[in-house]
Parts: C-alpha cells; sequence; structure tokens
C-alpha cells in the first residue's frame, strides 16, 4: 500500500441503531464506488453517560492511524459526548487532519448537518395548509431536548402564521418512545370520550415510533386513520413499511447523503487547509396513507407477521446458541484452549475476513505460550482468511499489526475495528471488513460482545488457576502444579519411552537466617534460591516448584531419545556455580547454600515419579547432613576465634 495518506478515518458510536447505521453505509457505499478506503471505529452505544464500560469502548480509538488519514468523519450526534468528541477533533488537528463532524456541529470543523426541520415544517404545513386542519394535538419528544424544542416551535411557528392559536392541553410529551406515547395517548383519549377535549383533526408527532404508537392506541379505541384522525410522524423509520397504514413521515435521502458526504471529504483532500465550512442536506417528506394523500394498501398482513415470527424466532435461537457457546468456551481457565475451539462457533461470527489481535496484558495474564516475546508485542490470537478459521497465537510487534491491518484494507477495501476488553480494561482490537457485517452489525456485535466476557471470565478463571497451582513467594510452581504440569508431559509423551530428570533441592541454613537477620531476609533468601533454579531452566522446558518451607523440586520429561544426560549429570554443578557466584557479589551477612540430590531414569507413567522423587530426596539429604555437619564444624571455629 502506498505510504501518502489516503484512508478515511470514521468514528461513529451504535452501528447497528438505525440512523448511524444508514448514515455510514451511505458514506462507505459511496467511498466504495470511488476505490476510497475505509476504516470505522465503533463504539457500541452512545457515550452520553460514562460509565466503566464505556470507558474501555472508547480505547477503539487509541487504535486511529493518524498519520494515514486524509480526512476524519466524526459522527458526532451518535457519540453524543462532547469531551470525547472534541478530543478526537484535537488530535486530528495536530495530525493536520482535516475533520468533518456529521449530525452536530463542532467548533473549527467542517460540519455537515441534516435539514431536519426545514423537512418537518414541511410537513406541519402539509396537515395545516394543504389539509386545512385547524385542531390538532401534538405529540413532542423530551422536555428541554434540543430536536422536541426545535419541532415545537415549528409547530407553534406555522399555526401562528396561519392564525391558529397554540393550546397547550393539546401537547403531550412522548419522550421520543413507546411506553411513554401510549400513556400520553390513551390520556388524550380519555378525555375526548369524557367530553373534556374535542377530538382533533390531525395529530402530528415528532417522530415515527410515536406515532405508530398513536396510532395503534386510537385504533384499539375505533378510531381511524386517517378516516376519523390524520396522523404524521418523522426520521423515516424502517419499521413503517410493515404498518398499517404508511405513515406520512420524512426520511433521509441515502443516495444523496453518501453523495454529499463525499464530495466534502474530496474537498478536505484538495485543500486540508480550507476554512471550515457547513453544508445542509435535505431530507425527503413522503406524504403517504396516514394523511389521507394515498389510498390505504391492503397488505398481506399473514406473510408481515410470519416474517417477523421468523426472525424473532432466529434472534432466540442466536441468544440461546450464544448462551451455549459461552457457556462450552469458558468451562476452564484456559484461553489457549478458547482461541483453539472457538472454531466451531465461527458460523456466529458471519464474517469472511477477521484480525484478533490481544495486547500483553490480556495475553501475560493467561496460559497462551509467550515465553520469548517482547514485552510490547501484540497476540494474533484468531484470524479468519478466506472464510477459513486460524488460531496462529503468534507474536505480532505493533508494526506488523498496522501492517497487517493495512493488507486487510488494501483487499477489503472498508474495515470496521471493534475493541476488545471488560469494562473499562483493555484486551485488544478486532478487525473485520465492514462489508461482510454491514447487513446485520447488531449480530456481529453479539458475538463481540459474548467474546468479551468470555475472554474476561477466561482470564479470572486463568489468575484464579495460577493461584491455585502456584507459591505465592516465590512464583514457582507449588506441589500441586508440580505434579499437574507433569501430568500433562506425560500425556504429550504416551505411548514413547520417557525420561525423568530429577533434582531434589534443599536450602542450607534456613532457620539460622529466619532467627539470625529476621524471616523477611529468610524470604529473601528462598526468593534467591528460586532464582537460580529458573536460571538453571532457561533455554529448557523443565518445572520448577517450591514444595513448602526450604524444599525444592526441579523436574525435565522428556521423550528417551531427547535426554540429555551430559545435563543431567551436570546439574548439581551447574546449580552450585550459581550459587557460588551470588555469594562472590553479595554483601548480606549470612551464606544461601543447598544441598541437591539428582537422578534419571527411564518411566513408564506417572505412577513412577513419586519413587524417583524418592531417591532423588535421600541424595540430597546425604548432602545436606555433609554439609550440616561442614557448617558446625565453621561455626564452632568461628566461636573459638
Amino acid at each position: 500500500m502506498e505510504q501518502e495518506k489516503k484512508i478515511i478515518g470514521v468514528c461513529v458510536a451504535g452501528l447497528d441503531r438505525d440512523h448511524p447505521g444508514r448514515f455510514v453505509n451511505a458514506l462507505c457505499n459511496k467511498a466504495k464506488q470511488q476505490n476510497r478506503p475505509v476504516v470505522v471505529y465503533n463504539v457500541f452505544k452512545k457515550l452520553d453517560y460514562m460509565n466503566s464500560f464505556l470507558e474501555g469502548e472508547i480505547q477503539v480509538f487509541q487504535h486511529i492511524p493518524w498519520e494515514r488519514l486524509c480526512v476524519l468523519l466524526i459522527f458526532t450526534e451518535s457519540i453524543d459526548n462532547e469531551e470525547v468528541s472534541g478530543k478526537l477533533a484535537e488530535c486530528a488537528h495536530e495530525h493536520g487532519v482535516p475533520v468533518i463532524s456529521v449530525d452536530r456541529c463542532l467548533e473549527g470543523c467542517h460540519n455537515v448537518l441534516f435539514a431536519y426541520e426545514e423537512a418537518f415544517e414541511r410537513i406541519v404545513r402539509h396537515i395545516v395548509e394543504h389539509h386545512g386542519c385547524r385542531t390538532i394535538n401534538f405529540m413532542a419528544g423530551f422536555q428541554n431536548n434540543d430536536f422536541s424544542d426545535a419541532r415545537i416551535n415549528i409547530f407553534k411557528k406555522v399555526l401562528a402564521e396561519n392564525h391558529i392559536p397554540f393550546d397547550e392541553k393539546r401537547m403531550a410529551y412522548g419522550q421520543f418512545w413507546e411506553m411513554p406515547a401510549r400513556l400520553a395517548c390513551e390520556k388524550w383519549v380519555t378525555k375526548w370520550q369524557v367530553g373534556k377535549q374535542e377530538m382533533p383533526e390531525a395529530i402530528i408527532c415528532a417522530n415515527d415510533i410515536m406515532a405508530l404508537t398513536v396510532c395503534n392506541v386510537l385504533m384499539n379505541h375505533g378510531i381511524r386513520v386517517p378516516e376519523d384522525v390524520l396522523l404524521t410522524g418523522f426520521d423515516g423509520l424502517g419499521l413503517v413499511s410493515y404498518c398499517t397504514p404508511n405513515l406520512t413521515t420524512a426520511r433521509d435521502d441515502m443516495s444523496l447523503i453518501g453523495k454529499e458526504l463525499m464530495k466534502m471529504v474530496d474537498r478536505c483532500i484538495e485543500d486540508p487547509e480550507m476554512e471550515p465550512m457547513e453544508i445542509m442536506i435535505s431530507f425527503q417528506t413522503v406524504f403517504s396513507e396516514s394523511c389521507g394523500c394515498n389510498p390505504i394498501q391492503v397488505h398481506n398482513t399473514n406473510e408481515q407477521i410470519m416474517e417477523l415470527y421468523g426472525k424473532a424466532a432466529e434472534m432466540r435461537i442466536q441468544s440461546n446458541d450464544l448462551f451455549f457457546m459461552m457457556s462450552t468456551l469458558t468451562d476452564g481457565y484456559s484461553a489457549f484452549n478458547l482461541a483453539k475451539n472457538l472454531n466451531s462457533y465461527q458460523h456466529f461470527i458471519g464474517v469472511k475476513s477477521l484480525l484478533l489481535f490481544m495486547n500483553p496484558t490480556y495475553y501475560q495474564e493467561t496460559d497462551i505460550p509467550h515465553k520469548g516475546f517482547d514485552g510490547d508485542s501484540m497476540l494474533l490470537m484468531s484470524e479468519i482468511r478466506h472464510g477459513e478459521y486460524h488460531a496462529p497465537l503468534a507474536e505480532i510487534s505493533r508494526e506488523r499489526e498496522q501492517e497487517m491491518i493495512e493488507e486487510m484494507l488494501e483487499k477489503k477495501g472498508q474495515l470496521l475495528m471493534v475493541p476488545i476488553h471488560q469494562q473499562e480494561e483493555q484486551y485488544g482490537c478486532m478487525v473485520t471488513s465492514f462489508a461482510d457485517c454491514a447487513e446485520d452489525v447488531g449480530a456481529f456485535y453479539e458475538f463481540v460482545l459474548a467474546l468479551n466476557q468470555m475472554l474476561g471470565t477466561i482470564k479470572k478463571q486463568s489468575q484464579l488457576h495460577r493461584m491455585f497451582i502456584t507459591d505465592n513467594l516465590t512464583e514457582l510452581y507449588n506441589r500441586r502444579g508440580f505434579y499437574g504440569e507433569l501430568k500433562k508431559a506425560v500425556n504429550r509423551l504416551e505411548g514413547r519411552e520417557m525420561t525423568l530428570f530429577i533434582a531434589s533441592v534443599d536450602m542450607d541454613g534456613l532457620k539460622y537466617i529466619n532467627d539470625s537477620f529476621g524471616h523477611a531476609e529468610g524470604d529473601y533468601a528462598i526468593k534467591t534460591v528460586a532464582d537460580f533454579l529458573r536460571g538453571t531452566m532457561e533455554g529448557r522446558k523443565g518445572v520448577c516448584a517450591r514444595f513448602g518451607g526450604d524444599e525444592f523440586m526441579v523436574a525435565i520429561l522428556s521423550d528417551a531419545q531427547e535426554e540429555d544426560v551430559a545435563f543431567y549429570e551436570s546439574y548439581e554443578g551447574i546449580l552450585q556455580k550459581r550459587v557460588e557466584r551470588f555469594e562472590r557479589r553479595s554483601k548480606k551477612p549470612y551464606q544461601i547454600g543447598v544441598s541437591i540430590g539428582c537422578i534419571h531414569r527411564r518411566i513408564k507413567s506417572l505412577e513412577d515419579v513419586d519413587g524417583l522423587m524418592k531417591k532423588a530426596d535421600d541424595i540430597m539429604y546425604d548432602c545436606k547432613a555433609t554439609h550440616k555437619n561442614s557448617r558446625t564444624a565453621r561455626i564452632r571455629e568461628n566461636r573459638r576465634l
């Protein structure tokens, strides 16, 4: 991929919601026609009320490659957090990237807005001036809400211009949602029934969901739309196609939106230093059946019901299957097994291309092998190429991570990046082809949320398991962990002749150090011996364990054909050299010594381990007795001096 700035970056929230999804789709469709690469950085929902989950979500914006962007589009209304949108714009400007704010003004940026008020005014004028209605009820949104207040003011303005007095009692707040609108409409109907208010000629609603709710309430009371009352909505909700009568509403023109957004992108690319400008995109007004402009078409309601029932059934099955997947893949503590077994549930992901990168803060806390990884390396945990799932579990540098993303971008043209996290704790990120999940972003996000939960559960279980098998002071295996690791090694070598090397190591003089210098020094001495043992196993698949107090055990199980007899027979000397090197450099007022018993034999099964350990212990105790006699003699000599 060429290294000049060329990526169109998009920051959006709630891509699975109606408006943000349609707007981003419109942009991506137009960008695809022009062969423009797009990367969409999406958080799960609006950021208007921040919590620990959303703190984790917004970390996806940290992956934006500012030096590669030619322009950044922020869908500011969908994000609904001025601080977050402002920081994104500030960071873009620091890198010389022009910013386009969509659906809400952002200071210092180019702003693309939608002519909601203009379209809403056309609807109100249509009811008042075309149909001649003078008695009109109005279902507003929230109180003290900018969108709702703007539509109330338009309603009042059109009434005033037509010399119709505004009646506060004919307005209610449906809060842009079903239940509040239902309650408000029921109160209206009750007033009409008892004669406290004359039934209106028309009801104008500030959005479609409230209009559909009002329509249902009216029909339940035998009031017909449009024969008895005209009705209008606003915002072009897709659900209206299932309803009778079809709503008079206003909706966005996707083709026009895509075209205008790309025109603004082109201007920014041609002149990145261009002064901030503002454009307004028109909404389409659709005068339909609910206001009587079109005759009501008879729909096959059975077919529509069956379609909706089928979709609901699919969602139930999907939810059940996701729950089963989560239960199955978190039955244990292994992130390694989760990555490998995720292949069985690939159909839930629903994409043909995918990269799942995990941070060191995640994989270093699990059983995924990462010895030798650079401290800042990413882990490529999962990958889907050409529809086939792989679990590479491979080390990826930060530079290589970006290269892989750009390679996918070059092939797919448009990507979607989402955060992988548990609450505010960032685990990594997932990158996929935008086109693969554009048709059902909601289903894709259900999988992502399930994966977040699984990874979080596995990490916690992995931490608990590590505590269960690890000595807290030295971070070596404890007795339980030692036997567990040997059992795994035996299972891996099943059917082959095996050699087991055992070194029983006991620390000399721990009681003397504790009694003379305190238990803190005793703990230091124990951890020092543990470091000695770890050092002897560098580059080897050995198991080091602290069995308690001053007792340690080292084991290497290998295929008999790969046994390293020279190492086994020189192990005592290798360990003693580390002890002697420490003694030469140490400024401690005491010596740290060890007694060692080593043995190696062919074994047939795990049952042979304890017998070999007993023999190594016997050798070690003979060594310890010699060390003890020598130490006693030294102490007596020191006392005489």
